[in-house]
């Protein structure tokens, strides 16, 4: 198994530079990425791969190598070409790093697994739904609202990264198993873990996600060397803190088993269709979209919301803007309805100038050029050839975005939406789009009116930065914030 890790990592890469069978030196790479992924996993160790990705983009143009059999494009009309319905481009080899034994919707590389996967849960994660989520919702932010109040009468700063994550925590549990994880309420994201053994401890939700993405992240990047290692990398805290967030969501998963009674909840529809049909999951597959589904929806949104409320505050202006339309529609009320908010036009404007500035997911989502190989944005790319679509970099395209790099939220209301629209996808787009996307918006601009209304946020620093960690997801660092209640004058 070594001597296959050498050829693989050293001897390989060099073969396939020289013989270029698949026409990719004409392609531009940064350092020495068309030689080696390592230059990818350096750089995500170093949580900035995305930003590595963005400035080889600014130098070398819209198709760049960034690993032996690896195209990055820039250009906006690759996402459809590549993501688009009809494209047929499958699932790199990539999202083998953190597959199971049973694989979920998001990791599933097989066409029909996923499209069934996708209809099974549909109906449950439609706009016309999540509506009536609203008081599970509502109820949550009240929760989190009364934290900051008891932070603001004990003038004390509050940590609103880990506050708005423990709030996704806790409303994603609700959702999923009827029951909160009680996160919020305690000030901590300590919380049960359950062996299949049936042995009971506690770990540290956050950490244990945040850390099992960092190695599966890193170990999707050299997709054929994941025999050998998973074994080498086993003993890695990184792979107990995996194996310590599979367990929370056993536990979980257990609990809400054995609870017949619970709520017409997220988990009932594993279990159940909308015909009344049983769904016949066995109990890995249960686990693994259970598992996809607390992921996805505790760790982007903590990073929207989180993002959202730096860059409001660090824009004076635009926050007395946004204060202005919400006073108007929503009066004395503290905990807006969705009813009085889900129109307002600058609300929902900054909420998309934010995931566009800072979006919770910088990376391109890797995809395998079918057979025959492709036109993409305008280049013939090779059968077999991986590609994708920097996040990041599409969001902050000059072409698309005038001043690309500035909060402007306005761009949203006077802006030309037609032409943003086709580089604005901050959820992807295509048959593999984020599901859950609708819950998103819709817990952010509940929680986003509710703290613009009612508190002030300042910085310890005047000229504070808010540093972006990237694992998989661009998870934003903490940010501690001084608070006090508004007063409207």
């Amino acid at each position: 198994m070594l001597i296959q890790a050498f050829i693989v990592l050293l001897i390989q890469p060099v073969a396939v530079f020289i013989r270029d069978s698949k026409h990719l030196r004409k392609f531009p790479a940064p350092s020495y990425a068309g030689l080696s992924s390592l230059w990818r996993i350096i750089k995500n160790l170093q949580y900035e791969h995305y930003l590595a990705v963005h400035e080889a983009h600014k130098r070398l143009g819209t198709h760049i190598r960034i690993a032996p059999n690896h195209i990055s494009v820039s250009d906006p009309q690759a996402m459809t070409d590549i993501y688009g319905h009809g494209a047929n481009f499958l699932k790199d080899a990539w999202y083998d790093g953190g597959a199971g034994e049973f694989r979920h919707m998001a990791d599933s590389r097989v066409k029909a697994e996923h499209q069934a996967k996708r209809k099974m849960l549909a109906h449950v994660f439609a706009q016309k739904t999540i509506a009536g989520l609203e008081p599970v919702i509502t109820d949550t932010v009240s929760v989190l609202v009364a934290q900051v109040e008891k932070f603001t009468a004990e003038g004390r700063p509050i940590n609103m990264r880990r506050y708005l994550n423990y709030f996704t925590i806790d409303v994603f549990s609700r959702l999923l198993y009827s029951e909160s994880l009680g996160c919020l309420e305690r000030g901590n994201d300590i919380v049960d873990a359950e062996t299949p053994e049936g042995k009971i401890y506690q770990v540290p939700f956050i950490k244990s996600l945040h850390d099992a993405t960092i190695i599966n992240t890193i170990l999707g990047m050299e997709a054929p060397l994941l025999p050998l290692t998973r074994k080498i990398f086993s003993w890695h805290p990184y792979k107990k803190a995996g194996a310590d967030y599979d367990n929370i969501v056993y536990h979980n998963t257990a609990k809400r088993l054995r609870n017949l009674d619970a709520e017409d909840d997220i988990f009932s529809k594993l279990l159940i269709n909308n015909k009344g049909e049983p769904v016949g999951l066995e109990l890995g597959e249960i686990l693994a979209e259970a598992s996809v589904m607390m992921n996805a929806g505790t760790d982007t949104t903590t990073a929207a919301l989180t993002n959202t409320i730096y860059l409001l505050y660090k824009h004076p202006k635009i926050l007395a803007r946004l204060r202005e339309e919400l006073d108007a529609a929503t009066g004395t009320t503290a905990i807006p309805a969705w009813e009085s908010i889900s129109q307002l036009p600058f609300l929902r404007a900054c909420v998309e100038e934010s995931l566009r500035v800072r979006p919770a997911s910088s990376m391109g989502l890797p995809r395998v050029v079918p057979k025959g190989g492709r036109m993409i944005a305008g280049q013939f790319v090779d059968e077999d050839v991986t590609v994708s679509v920097p996040t990041y970099t599409l969001l902050h395209d000059s072409d698309a975005f005038e001043n690309p790099d500035e909060f402007n939220p306005d761009r949203w209301v006077t802006g030309d939406k037609e032409k943003m629209s086709k580089a604005h996808l901050p959820f992807s787009t295509g048959p593999r789009a984020c599901i859950g996307r609708n819950i998103a918006y819709f817990e952010q601009l509940l929680v986003i009116a509710a703290l613009v209304k009612s508190y002030d946020f300042e910085f310890e620093t005047p000229n504070f930065q808010l540093r972006t960690i990237e694992r998989f997801n661009s998870n934003p660092d903490e940010l501690v914030l001084k608070c006090r209640k508004r007063v409207v004058v």
